[in-house]
């Protein structure tokens, strides 16, 4: 059933974070009332400042159980993009932290979700709910379909938690709800948490900071599929649009790169010729991974990527210079 958002009033939790700035954006754009829910943890003020005036902030911690009640009151369809997510360095040593985190945001957004009803909820799962040794192009496999991804367990277990108790939300409330299951968002709008970072800011701060070489984690062969935080975000709108809740759908492409062709597109943009270095002491998790997109072009048969790696990967050296540049007045270290 198709759903018009104008004049609904729509929550985003994580609303200034990569994503969910982008489906900010989004959502103003049709009409919609948005209330950002973020602690600003991770999510930046800059990501949302364009949007002063047209948007509500709701400042607090979700996991806080009386904060997260009062941040999804009165939202006729609410975003769930909130949780606790780094790259490979810090999730290796801390899945039990991970998971203890985003379950308590999980019980106490469930919690709410029941007490309010809304018309329609999204939530944001992950591909790290997927485990390593299924096909190299992975479907939506069943949930609980062997371990989640090893690199990121903590992770993979926090979303699986999460879209079960979505699944049993929906179905005693009656109350639609989409899953999603991103694949390797990234964008120009991401916060730098140092070491902590993910692959492709942590790549492209070695390249433009002049490290010779760049040392690259793993093989370098392993490959992954990009998509932008734009991108995903436009598809999560248009998702609950179309009124899609026929069980959870992959946001990705199919097509992979590896690290080094990742890399060297990286320099090539950015006009550096750095010597590469691969460390295979450190996790780099699946060899291939790569999403089945058949449900998703079911779902919107129109939905088309519009920004190209290279393109996105461009809008990244943009995000580099304005991150740590004196001049910028925004370094964020």
């Amino acid at each position: 059933m198709h759903l018009d958002l104008s004049g609904l009033t729509t929550a985003v939790t994580g609303g200034a974070g990569l994503i969910g700035s982008f489906l900010a954006d989004e959502l103003a754009s049709a009409g919609a009332r948005v209330i950002v829910v973020d602690d600003f943890s991770k999510g930046r003020r800059e990501n949302i400042a364009h949007l002063d005036g047209r948007i509500e902030i709701r400042e607090g911690d979700l996991e806080e159980a009386t904060f997260a009640m009062d941040a999804l009151a009165d939202s006729d369809v609410v975003f769930h993009l909130a949780s606790r997510a780094y790259g490979v360095g810090y999730g290796r040593d801390h899945h039990l932290e991970i998971l203890a985190h985003n379950e308590r945001i999980t019980t106490n957004v469930v919690e709410a979700l029941e007490k309010h009803r809304p018309k329609h909820v999204l939530i944001t799962s992950s591909s790290c709910v997927y485990r390593d040794d299924g096909p190299d192009m992975i479907p939506e496999l069943p949930l609980f379909d062997g371990e989640p991804e090893q690199v990121n367990r903590g992770y993979g277990w926090a979303k699986r938690f999460l879209e079960q108790k979505a699944k049993l939300f929906s179905g005693e409330s009656d109350v639609p709800v989409t899953i999603v299951r991103p694949f390797n968002i990234y964008g120009e709008r991401y916060r730098w948490v140092g070491a902590y970072s993910q692959a492709i800011p942590m790549l492209v701060k070695k390249v433009m900071d002049g490290d010779n070489p760049v040392i690259v984690w793993g093989s370098g062969k392993q490959r992954r599929t990009y998509l932008h935080a734009a991108d995903c975000a436009r598809i999560m709108k248009e998702l609950v649009v179309a009124g899609h809740a026929d069980g959870p759908i992959n946001i990705g492409t199919e097509e992979t790169v590896s690290m080094v062709e990742l890399v060297e597109t990286i320099c090539d943009v950015a006009g550096k010729h750095p010597d590469l270095t691969f460390d295979q002491s450190k996790p780099e998790g699946r060899f291939i991974k790569s999403s089945d997109t058949t449900a998703l072009r079911q779902a919107l048969p129109d939905y088309t990527p519009q920004v190209s790696l290279r393109d996105g990967l461009a809008r990244m050296i943009g995000w580099y210079t304005e991150t740590f540049s004196e001049a910028g007045g925004t370094t964020q270290r």
